[in-house]
Formats: structure tokens, sequence, C-alpha cells
């Protein structure tokens, strides 16, 4: 399996290439285009293949929606799809290795092989606080893994401590803990500076940011919206 990301970094593409018999399992609604040889089987949130991506899935609600999954088979020669999110940003390739651990925002898992293993890691009332929906996917096992971002993706390899505004924050490797505080050291303070809560982020391993906010976004397009008419 090999992601092929074009259309840097606004509206980004991802075009999988498939070997025949090979699955890639996606978001649902991720699906742009596919070959005509391609098979598709959509899975809620307790479903999937036994062993496959969705064995270990224990919510079906991540940062206020609900789980489904397609996966798209090769059948009979090699095949392609391309996969986009919802909203307009970049998309990256974690390379997952044997034993490696990778933690991804609810809404930021796009797609990866039935050879990576998911299992929703909830926040519990951290979530609730922040008002952005910390809810984490728990990636195990090995293969590429295709995430996104709203507006570009900053990537580093932290070594020590980074301070990071949690509608920011994609994912990280399981070396990185994090910490949630407020912003200020007074609660009025905090959230009057437009911040809230961040994230103390500590310890070793890769980092994924996005650039936009997607909350923030809302705020500011939401007022200048028309009704919604019934």
């Amino acid at each position: 399996m090999r992601f092929d990301i074009r259309y840097k970094p606004a509206h980004t593409l991802a075009v999988c290439s498939l070997a025949p018999g090979e699955s890639v399992v996606a978001e649902s609604g991720a699906m742009v285009s596919m070959s005509s040889n391609i098979g598709v089987r959509t899975d809620g949130p307790m479903g999937g293949k036994k062993g496959g991506l969705l064995k270990s899935l224990k919510r079906t609600m991540l940062g206020g929606e609900t789980f489904f999954t397609n996966t798209f088979t090769a059948q009979s020669g090699p095949a392609e799809v391309s996969l986009a999110p919802s909203l307009a940003g970049d998309m990256v390739v974690h390379p997952l290795q044997p034993g490696e651990t990778l933690f991804i925002q609810g809404s930021s898992y796009v797609a990866a092989p039935e050879s990576v293993l998911l299992d929703a890691k909830w926040q519990g009332m951290r979530g609730f606080l922040t008002g952005e929906g910390l809810f984490f996917l728990k990636a195990e096992g090995s293969g590429p893994v295709l995430i996104n971002a709203f507006g570009a993706i900053h990537t580093m390899d932290l070594d020590g401590e980074l301070i990071v505004d949690t509608g920011h924050l994609v994912a990280f490797t399981e070396g990185i803990e994090y910490k949630l505080e407020k912003a200020s050291a007074g609660w009025i303070s905090s959230f009057l500076s437009g911040e809230g809560f961040v994230l103390r982020m500590r310890g070793r391993g890769r980092l994924y940011l996005q650039t936009r906010n997607p909350t923030e976004f809302g705020k500011s397009v939401g007022p200048k919206l028309p009704p919604r008419r019934e």
C-alpha cells in the first residue's frame, strides 16, 4: 500500500495505491474516487473484521461524531482509491512501526491498512473542560497511517516540554505525555486571554500540530452564515 499526497498544503488529496487483494480502512465519507474493481464494506461503531482495524474500538463517540469506516479492497488486480477529509487542510502519513503507539485526535484520522489496530481512548472530563473534544484514537500495529489537519501540519520531534493550545493538537507518539492546564495563573485571566486551557506536552517523540483551530474558525464564521431552515 502506498499513499501519494497531492495538492499540499491547503486542499490535499491522498491517492492510495492497492495491490491485488490489499485493503485500506478509511473514515466514512473520506472517499473521493475509486477504481471500478474495488469492493467496499462499511463497518459500524463496533463493527470491523475480526483482527482488523476496529477490533479494539470501545467507544462510538469521538469528538461528538459516530465513528464509521469503509474498507476498500482491490479485487482482480491493482486499484486506487482517493481520499480527502471534510475540512480544508493538509495530510501527512505517519509510518507506524511494530511496537510503536500513535495517539490521534479523533477527527484527524483518515485511513490506514488493516494491520493497524485502533482503540478509542476517551479523555473523560478533560475533553469536556477544554471544549475542543479531546478524544484520541490509539493506533498500534504497523503500516502507514494517514492523518489530516485543519490548515497546515507542523511536524516536530519533541525532546523536553512544549505548551500547546488544545485546538491545535493533531497526533503524538507514545513517548510524549500531556497535562491539561490553565493558560494563565488565574481562571479569569485564562479565559480573558482567549486561550482557556492548554496542554503541557512532555517527553520525547513525534508531535503533529495544525496551524488552524477548527473550533475558533467556526466561532468566527458561524455568526456570518444565514440561519438554518428547518
